[in-house]
Order: structure tokens, then C-alpha cells, then sequence
């Protein structure tokens, strides 16, 4: 039972080495998460900076438009005005020219405002667009980076894997079933016992269940957490490799 105990450290340990590094694989990828997120904030800033700028450049046009109809009306009435023969006819032109001049000075300083509000406007999108590439090329190369460190750390876990699945051949079914249903439930599965207190869980054992311990004849689970308990002095008998995960 002894050698079947230190597979299952030695298998521990694997699992836990492996473990970490697959943590920190799913991890990579978030450290570009808040370069994301500020990214799509830009983008839709962006989106409606340019469709206010299309409707402005519609309304500018519209207003151009009408400045030009006002402009020909303004001809049509002056010629009135330069061949009107009576002073009824008179009077009525020179309204219609006074009415037209309103009328375009009204549209010149609408078509004033609007490309005062779209220089504007086209600034901050200018500003936004560029700032919208510096961050597009900034995660290009962040997502080289953690590309590169993904594939590091996955050489890394097959170099922390070697040799596990010949360990788990050399220990007995039934509690390699044990082993992995606590790995799932728990954590990890074997804990060592010092004091008399599971360092899994942290309370004290039966005394009887220590002592059997100490013999390191028997494999024993704590009766709180189930993991599988063990007394270190009782494997240093014929191995150094004796620590177990607290």
C-alpha cells in the first residue's frame, strides 16, 4: 500500500504541475480582453460619429439646394422688380426680393453652422480612427505575444505530463476511481496527516485511524473531507519523495 501511496503523490503532483499550467493558458487570452473591450467602445463611437456626419453632409445638401432654388427665385424677382410699371407691381417685387435675401441669408448661415458642426464632427472621427488602428495594431501584437506564450506553456504541460498515464497503470483501479472522483469533488485528492490533523481539511482524525496510519499498511480516507490521508514519516521508510498537496 505504501508504493501504491506514492504513486498516487507522484501522480498528484503531475496533476497539479499540469493544473497550473492549464490555468495559466486559459488565462493568457484575457490579458487582452480590456484592449477588447475598449476597442469595440471606439468602434461604436465611431459608427455613429460617421453616420452623423452622413446626415449632416444630407442636410448640407439639402440646405444648398434650397440656398440655390432661393438664389433663382431671387433673379426671377428682381427682373419683376426692373420691369415693374406701377407701384402696386413695385411694391410686390421689392417684398419678393426682401422675402429672397431673408431667405438665403437664413440658408447661408444654417450651411455656416452645419460646417462649423462637421469640421468638428470629422475631427473626433479622425481622432477616433486613429486611436481605433493604434489599438487594432497594439492587440495584433499582443495577440502574437500570447499566441507564442500559449504555445510555451502547452510544451511545458506535455513536459509535466511525461509519464503519467504509465503511473496510473501501476495503481489499482478501484482507487484511481477514488483518486479522480475527489480530484473532481475536491480539488485534489491525498492529503497528508500532521499533528493528527488532515491538512485538507483541517480536523483531527480518530486516534485509532493515526495509528493505523503510522503503519502505512492500509489506505485510509479522512471521515470529513474523504480525501485520501497518509502520514509522511510512514513513506520516508524507502522514498524522499514524500510530500504530498496540502
Amino acid at each position: 500500500m505504501k508504493e501504491q501511496l506514492r504513486n498516487l503523490l507522484k501522480l498528484q503532483t503531475i496533476d497539479a504541475r499540469v493544473k497550473e499550467i492549464q490555468a495559466q493558458i486559459d488565462a493568457a487570452p484575457k490579458r487582452l480582453e480590456p484592449a477588447r473591450r475598449d476597442l469595440a467602445k471606439l468602434e461604436s463611437m465611431l459608427t455613429v460619429e460617421k453616420q452623423r456626419l452622413a446626415e449632416m453632409a444630407a442636410f448640407k445638401k439639402e440646405q444648398e439646394a434650397y440656398r440655390e432654388r432661393e438664389q433663382e427665385a431671387m433673379k426671377s424677382a428682381k427682373s419683376k422688380l426692373s420691369g415693374s410699371k406701377t407701384g402696386k407691381e413695385f411694391n410686390a417685387a421689392t417684398r419678393e426680393v426682401d422675402n429672397k435675401k431673408k431667405s438665403i441669408h437664413e440658408r447661408e448661415a444654417e450651411i455656416k453652422k452645419l460646417l462649423e458642426a462637421e469640421s468638428t464632427a470629422l475631427g473626433q472621427a479622425t481622432a477616433h480612427e486613429k486611436d481605433v488602428e493604434s489599438i487594432r495594431q497594439g492587440m495584433a501584437a499582443d495577440e502574437t505575444d500570447v499566441a507564442q506564450r500559449i504555445a510555451v506553456l502547452k510544451e511545458e504541460a506535455v513536459t509535466a505530463g511525461a509519464g503519467r498515464e504509465e503511473l496510473r497503470a501501476q495503481i489499482d483501479k478501484e482507487l484511481l476511481k477514488i483518486y479522480d472522483s475527489l480530484v473532481t469533488k475536491r480539488g485534489y485528492s491525498v492529503a497528508p496527516v500532521v499533528k493528527g490533523q488532515c491538512q485538507g481539511c483541517h480536523v483531527s482524525l480518530p486516534p485509532q485511524m493515526n495509528n493505523m496510519l503510522a503503519r502505512g499498511e492500509t489506505i485510509e480516507r479522512c471521515p470529513r473531507c474523504l480525501r485520501i490521508v497518509y502520514r509522511p514519516e510512514a513513506l520516508e521508510e524507502k522514498s524522499e519523495n514524500s510530500e504530498g498537496v496540502a
